[in-house]
């Protein structure tokens, strides 16, 4: 009853569905909703051109159908620092104390049992809770010690002098009454260089691609290699004004090696290796103080341990050929991790100024483990050139920097269509494309200039040069069928990957079907309708619940879905739009309003529905949606239903990718 009672604490309370015509509170038995209009296929309407990009048309490319256990799995990334603290946050009192006030539990992350073995899969093996919470601090408060304060009131008390930059104010750090000879106690050890750079040979050339492509060590899984993917068209999906920009990719594979017979599918991803940016990455050499002539000069990189810099290569030392732009453009993560304390040790090592030094010291001590736990989660997002900037006395030579960095992973993108339909645009006769979308969102950096991720960044930049492309006219004349990204040789590193993903798994061509998105989430089921309309005597059975904040900025793929697209899509806006609404509406009530339509496929054969979308608020309020409709319309109580979903879930019948 514990664990019940945990997780009720997380939700709240039980919400009363709506009398509508499409939700009967009190009637339990699954019925198929009535005036479901039969759905047709047009081919010459869905292969028509919008805004320039190709649409999935009827004609059908050769394929195979291979199952999961042939299909090449990507393996699996070290966990992200919020998956991380989201176990941690789950486990029971008695293995972690947290001081501080609980965090909203995230609707995908599921509880775990007051029990060893739950914590042991949770952990994993030789690592325990102490360690992975001095790994990965939750800035709670939970690792804080009892220290004495300095006396401030002694009159060897000197107190630091802070560093007068705006890099060091961005920080925010409260450090307290600290003197340049208060003594610190517990020190995080000075890490191991385990990287150096050596002469290369005369008769060996190393070509660099730094700009276009990642080098061949970077690998997805051994032993097949990036693909470097020509970019056959890129648009803005939304309009001037959103909150947030999203774009839309046609991506070329026809050229795309054969990886033992295993195919793209609908619903899958891929993975794209984005580099760091050049203006990043030269900024970080200016702050090290790394001559020009020696950024682009290649090196024999020799490593004594780790899979570094491949991605999932094995756990062994390496004599790799390279360069150092190379390194810190393809492999190395500078934006997108808390600073560690290994890191903040290093810096202070070659910190020449007293103050700079003490402070981050005071860091990686016991007396400044809570400003380190504010430094790793409060508000603000650390970067390293922002770190390098705040204290710009300490310039740490180059491979012991590398040596505490982490490894820069791929990111995943769904798949916006049927892959194995080509496309009927002009001049594209024997070409396959696969279609993507990305959502870029940006906050301010520490030096007021917008900050967007690392993927979604580097993906915004190659659509910017596309689009401007298009825009000035570049084509080659009497080149039919050109597009400006092949005339500018516009390419994107990517792989065919995560191929046993829920999205693609359970995803079946019979079957009523029920779609719930919002924002960038609704990528992956264009693919999905494209592919019933392909089989449209099954294409009835598809209901598509879409939150978008404004319809007309950000909704994406308007008017892509077919000629019933008017019939299967409901559009949710969260923006008041109509000033006498009381209150925003959001893609949890739809799902109260439609709860006939989630009642009648759930328990219909072969059903499924799909969540997708950003975890924290769309995530969580549809999850407590579903709750709802199982326990109005099957009479259920609040844990009976939660488990109802559990179960749905364990069959395969209700997938929830958010993140």
């Amino acid at each position: 009853m514990q664990k019940f009672a945990t997780v009720a604490s997380t939700m709240q309370r039980h919400h009363q569905l709506p009398s509508t015509s499409t939700s009967h509170p009190n009637d339990p038995i699954p019925r198929e909703p009535e005036g479901v209009p039969e759905y047709t296929l047009a081919p010459s309407k869905l292969s028509s051109q919008f805004n320039g990009s190709p649409r999935s048309s009827g004609e059908s490319l050769t394929w195979t159908d291979s199952s999961e256990s042939d299909a090449a799995s990507t393996p699996r990334t070290d966990p992200q620092v919020d998956e991380i603290m989201d176990n941690v946050e789950e486990l029971p009192a008695a293995a972690v104390n947290f001081t501080g006030g609980q965090r909203k539990r995230r609707a995908s992350t599921t509880l775990i049992a007051q029990s060893s073995k739950d914590i042991q899969r949770l952990l994993g093996d030789g690592e325990t809770g102490t360690k992975l919470i001095e790994k990965y601090c939750c800035g709670g408060g939970c690792c804080l010690m009892e220290t004495l304060p300095p006396d401030t009131h002694s009159a060897d008390f000197v107190p630091v002098v802070l560093p007068d930059n705006d890099a060091f104010r961005s920080l925010q750090l409260k450090l307290g009454p600290l003197g340049i000879e208060t003594e610190l106690t517990q020190l995080a050890p000075l890490p191991p260089v385990t990287i150096s750079f050596d002469g290369v040979p005369s008769d060996i050339k190393h070509v660099t691609t730094v700009t276009e492509h990642p080098p061949e060590f970077v690998q997805p899984h051994p032993p097949y290699d990036v693909f470097s993917a020509p970019i056959y068209h890129a648009r803005e999906l939304t309009k001037p004004g959103a909150e947030k920009r999203t774009y839309h990719f046609d991506l070329d594979v026809t050229d795309y090696p054969d990886e033992g017979g295993v195919d793209f599918k609908v619903g899958g991803a891929v993975g794209i290796c984005p580099p760091n940016s050049t203006e990043l990455v030269d900024d970080i050499f200016d702050a090290l103080g790394v001559p020009k002539f020696v950024r682009d000069k290649q090196v024999l990189l020799k490593t004594s341990t780790g899979r570094w810099p491949t991605i999932w290569g094995d756990d062994k030392p390496r004599e790799l050929v390279t360069t150092r732009r190379e390194l810190l453009t393809w492999c190395v993560d500078v934006q997108s991790s808390p600073p560690t304390k290994p890191l903040l040790r290093l810096m202070a090592e070659y910190a020449d100024a007293k103050n700079e030094k003490k402070i981050l010291e005071y860091l990686i001590s016991a007396q400044g483990q809570a400003a380190f736990c504010d430094l790793r989660t409060g508000p603000t997002h650390i970067t390293l050139p922002q770190l390098l900037h705040a204290f710009p006395s300490s310039k740490p030579p180059l491979p012991a920097l590398l040596s505490v960095l982490k490894q820069l992973m791929p990111r995943f993108y769904s798949l916006s269509n049927d892959p194995h339909i080509s496309s009927s645009r002009e001049g594209l006769a024997g070409r396959r494309l696969i279609e993507m979308a990305v959502t870029i969102h940006d906050t301010p950096d520490w030096r007021g200039v917008p900050r967007t991720g690392v993927g979604s960044g580097y993906l915004e930049r190659l659509a910017h040069k596309f689009i401007a492309a298009e825009a000035e006219g570049i084509n080659i004349a009497g080149g039919s069928g050109m597009q400006p990204a092949q005339v500018l040789g516009l390419r994107l590193p990517m792989f065919r990957g995560l191929m046993a993903n829920p999205l693609s798994r359970e995803f079946v061509t019979d079957g009523p079907m029920m779609l719930i998105g919002a924002g960038v989430g609704m990528a992956p089921f264009r693919g999905f309708i494209l592919n019933r309309l392909k089989n449209a005597n099954c294409a009835n059975k598809i209901w598509l619940v879409q939150g978008v904040r404004d319809s007309l900025l950000d909704e994406i793929y308007s008017g892509e879905l077919g000629d019933h697209e008017k019939d299967i899509k409901k559009v949710v806006q969260s923006r008041k739009v109509d000033r006498k609404a009381s209150e925003a509406k959001y893609v949890q009530d739809e799902v109260r309003q439609q709860a006939d339509v989630v009642w009648f496929v759930i328990n219909a054969l072969d059903g499924r529905i799909f969540v997708c979308g950003s975890s924290k608020g769309m995530g969580e309020g549809v999850e407590e949606a579903l709750v709802d409709v199982a326990m109005d319309k099957g009479n259920l109580c609040m844990e009976e239903a939660k488990d109802f979903w559990e179960r749905k879930k364990e069959g395969g019948q209700y997938i929830a990718e958010t993140w």
